[in-house]
């Protein structure tokens, strides 16, 4: 049977600077590059943006300047600071030790000493990297994870408000439709679902009534801007399975009121191609042959564009087996997986940055054994992070959403 032992440690130095770098910097987007890292941001840090025109001139023995002033404009990181502080009980954690460790059939046969704290810190690890992921793209009004009371806006927010970012909508016949009813059963009265599968994702705007999504309970949150895998039901009409927020909790969704009216729009098999072909069309040549640019898509138009492409495969025997290339006409597609629904981002990691402090004042990270010091038998984890993402140039930014 294993001894356990729970170390008090004050992580510090490259321990503290490893932790720090798995939190903020293991985020599922940051390590596959699509944003570019900025450490040691301790405070606000200033992101100059220069542009000029070129002007070509007739050969002159003197020089005579072109005459143009170059545009210089600014935007910011601003370093939000949040904590993740969690208490455990001693016996519920050795229990849930022992849950990973041990075979299937064993019975206590697990041999030697085994230091808690170093597993208490790995077990949230992962949900960390997660959270920030979210906080990262989406902001604190969309990650629930998110409880401080500082702003933290998120880059699709701010994209979305930003003048001079490329914007499109999916207000066409083919992405979108009206809904002329929503129940408090979260069914959807529309003229046809003829276009839509079991599975698909929608996005409800324009909203007329009172109808609130409970299924975090309280009061609810205003069902315009959220977005719901759906089932079928009818000709006609088609149930609200699940906020696509809580992909993860797999919670299913459910209302209080009723809607007389909103507008659905979606990206799914039946169009997905149709959208591609207009985002690849409309993006900036300049842009889009750089290598760092890529097409960004939340994980239900992946699983879309790879039905499309089966669906569109004639004489391959393979059709419905093989791995789907996300790939446009040679433009890489990344899949994320902790995303907008029915949104679709075009831009260059040079463009997207992530300030972090790794070793700053600021960053923390604590685990304590109470016992000895007030009798409780329970064990502490403090994790302090610091945090800022920003854009540069808005005008080469491509953002689709409903």
């Amino acid at each position: 049977m294993a001894q356990f032992t729970f170390t008090n440690n004050t992580y510090a130095g490259e321990a503290l600077a490893g932790f720090m770098a798995s939190t903020l910097l293991e985020a599922d987007s940051v390590k596959r590059g699509l944003l570019t890292v900025i450490n040691d941001v301790k405070a606000r840090k200033v992101i100059l943006d220069v542009d000029d025109d070129v002007v070509l001139q007739n050969p002159s023995g003197i020089f005579a300047d072109q005459g143009t002033t170059a545009q210089q404009t600014e935007s910011y990181l601003d370093p939000v600071v949040y904590e993740f502080m969690k208490q455990e009980q001693w016996d519920k954690l050795v229990q849930s030790w022992e849950s990973q460790q041990l075979k299937p059939g064993a019975f206590l046969d697990y041999e030697g000493v085994v230091d808690l704290s170093d597993f208490m810190v790995q077990r949230y690890l992962t949900k960390i990297q997660i959270a920030n992921e979210r906080l990262y793209w989406l902001g604190k009004g969309a990650t629930k994870e998110a409880a401080f009371t500082a702003p933290f806006q998120g880059l699709l927010p701010s994209i979305s408000a930003a003048s001079g970012v490329y914007k499109v909508g999916l207000s066409r016949a083919e992405t979108s439709m009206t809904a002329s009813a929503i129940s408090a059963a979260g069914i959807v009265t529309v003229s046809s679902t003829a276009s839509l599968k079991d599975g698909d994702v929608v996005t409800l705007t324009a909203v007329g009534g009172g109808i609130k999504d409970t299924t975090n309970g309280g009061a609810g949150i205003d069902v315009a801007g959220q977005s719901y895998f759906i089932q079928v039901a009818s000709a006609t009409s088609f149930k609200l399975v699940r906020n696509y927020n809580e992909i993860n909790t797999r919670k299913a969704a459910s209302f209080s009121g009723t809607a007389s009216s909103a507008t659905v729009s979606y990206i799914n098999a039946s169009n997905v191609l149709g959208v591609l072909s207009g985002i690849y069309a409309q993006l900036d040549p300049a842009d889009r042959s750089q290598d760092d640019f890529n097409l960004q898509i939340p994980l239900h138009v992946g699983y879309a564009y790879a039905q499309a492409q089966a669906d569109k495969a004639t004489n391959v025997l393979n059709a419905f087996t093989d791995k789907k290339k996300m790939d446009y006409l040679g433009l890489p597609l990344q899949l994320m997986n902790h995303w907008q629904a029915n949104t679709i981002l075009g831009a260059r990691s040079s463009n997207l940055f992530l300030g972090v402090d790794l070793l700053g004042d600021a960053s923390e990270l604590s685990t304590v054994y109470m016992k000895p010091y007030t009798n409780d038998n329970v064990v502490r984890m403090k994790a302090r992070m610091k945090a800022a993402v920003n854009f540069k140039f808005a005008n080469e930014l491509f953002y689709l959403s409903a």
